[in-house]
């Protein structure tokens, strides 16, 4: 197991794991998949089969990762992780965990780490705890299915909430944190991918994207920041799968006019801009009244 306790989603109490299954006080009983991941989604959440990536996204976007175009950014967060924790046995949440590159990867570099990923995808937690047995790693992470608005966790959990192109729940991620633990987040930069952007738009119909101001959102909530960088370089993105991959990962497959789309389908190389504002936040101690 990860180090950390994990909680039912039903009645609270603390789940205890068994050879197949987590099970609480009063009964609940959640199964281990054969991957390793185990479905924790609150009851009402399980109505909708299509809650997040589905498995063809998610295949899709293990490849494009898995071949190297973000490294630099897994290389930034991996260092910023491996600074922060300096050795010592320390635990992360990964919220919104996807198919776990970054996860798995933090995990490889960190060999100190225990790691709990969530994410509400169950194709992608699947794919994520496959990828931490090849890599090794499975007894130091543990995959659930669950929002990051909710998490599974006891208040003051973990040491590290890492949170990649995902929903940022402050409120939850401070429950969750230790006094003094961090928060680091990726969002997009002002270009990243600035030339896909003009394929799909056209040039002149081609703006930066907003900054998010995490720092001020997250400060009613304790989360003060300490550091603030932009990560930015070229990638040279060849096939037209991985094309496809990179569209599907962000929100312009949703709001893309037909010709636009039609115009990056017929591409066979993208040259484009990758750019990641990365922000660390840390939970201060509120002092006892």
């Amino acid at each position: 197991m990860t180090g950390i306790m994990l909680l039912c989603p039903v009645c609270g109490g603390a789940l205890a794991r068994e050879e197949h299954a987590f099970v609480c006080p009063s009964g609940h009983t959640y199964d281990i998949a054969a991957s390793g991941y185990c479905n924790l989604l609150r009851p009402g959440r399980q109505r909708n089969k299509t809650s997040g990536d589905d498995r063809d996204m998610v295949r899709a976007r293990s490849e494009f990762l898995g071949s190297g175009y973000y490294s630099p950014v897994l290389n930034f967060v991996t260092e910023t992780v491996g600074t922060l924790i300096d050795g010592a046995p320390a635990v992360m949440i990964d919220a919104g965990c996807g198919e776990g590159f970054y996860t798995n990867g933090t995990a490889v570099r960190c060999p100190s780490l225990s790691v709990l990923g969530i994410d509400v995808s169950k194709h992608a937690v699947d794919a994520a705890a496959k990828g931490a047995r090849r890599e090794g790693v499975s007894s130091r992470v543990m995959y659930v299915t669950a929002s990051s608005a909710s998490m599974p966790v006891p208040d003051g959990s973990a040491d590290i909430v890492l949170s990649i192109f995902s929903p940022c729940a402050y409120g939850e991620f401070a429950r969750v944190l230790k006094d003094g633990g961090h928060v680091l987040i990726c969002s997009a930069g002002a270009s990243h991918l600035r030339e896909m952007k003009e394929i799909l738009y056209g040039r002149e119909g081609v703006r930066p994207n907003i900054p998010i101001d995490h720092a001020s959102a997250a400060a009613e909530f304790g989360l003060v920041p300490v550091m603030k960088k932009t990560v930015s370089f070229r990638i040279a993105v060849e096939g037209q799968a991985h094309i496809k991959a990179l569209f599907s990962m962000t929100p312009y497959r949703w709001r893309t006019p037909r010709e636009g789309a039609r115009a990056l389908a017929l591409r066979d190389e993208l040259d484009t801009t990758a750019e990641f504002d990365i922000t660390l936040l840390q939970k201060q101690s509120i002092p006892a009244l």
